[in-house]
């Protein structure tokens, strides 16, 4: 699997005290991920004002939201996860950066959810079950790269 992140700068301005480097979220991403059936994915960090274009022109909804997911190619499988930085930061830590990844990465492999995600209180539908799975085993996967 090839796997791209694009605008590290943005995640880093909104979270200025990580301390993992894009090259331990990329190699983490990619170990945990390659078990799926995926050949290329890209993770781009954006503004609120390109999110809010995104989610505007794609499904015209006029408001900023923190992921954003595109389905490129199905054969090979390709896809594009857009997050922003900037909306998460208001409310929430880093984790739920790597949680929207993940969110939205499981919408391009066809998980879908009727509920809405509530840390703390995990909604026993597959896909948040799936995505709360996934999310500790890239933390571990992080902490351990950079130790």
């Amino acid at each position: 699997m090839k796997l791209n992140i694009f605008n590290w700068g943005i995640f880093r301005k909104s979270f200025p005290k990580v301390s993992f480097t894009k090259q331990i979220l990329k190699l983490s991403l990619e170990k945990i991920f390659s078990v799926y059936n995926i050949s290329d994915l890209s993770i781009i960090f954006v503004t609120s004002e390109e999110i809010r274009r995104l989610n505007r022109e794609y499904r015209e909804v006029d408001s900023v939201t923190d992921v954003l997911s595109f389905e490129i190619d199905r054969e090979p499988f390709s896809g594009e996860v857009y997050i922003c930085p900037e909306y998460i930061s208001l409310n929430y830590s880093f984790e739920e950066v790597l949680r929207d990844i993940i969110h939205g990465f499981l919408h391009l492999l066809g998980y879908d959810h009727t509920g809405k995600f509530e840390e703390g209180n995990v909604s026993p539908e597959e896909m948040f079950v799936k995505q709360e799975n996934i999310l500790q085993n890239i933390l571990d996967e992080i902490n351990s790269r950079a130790r």
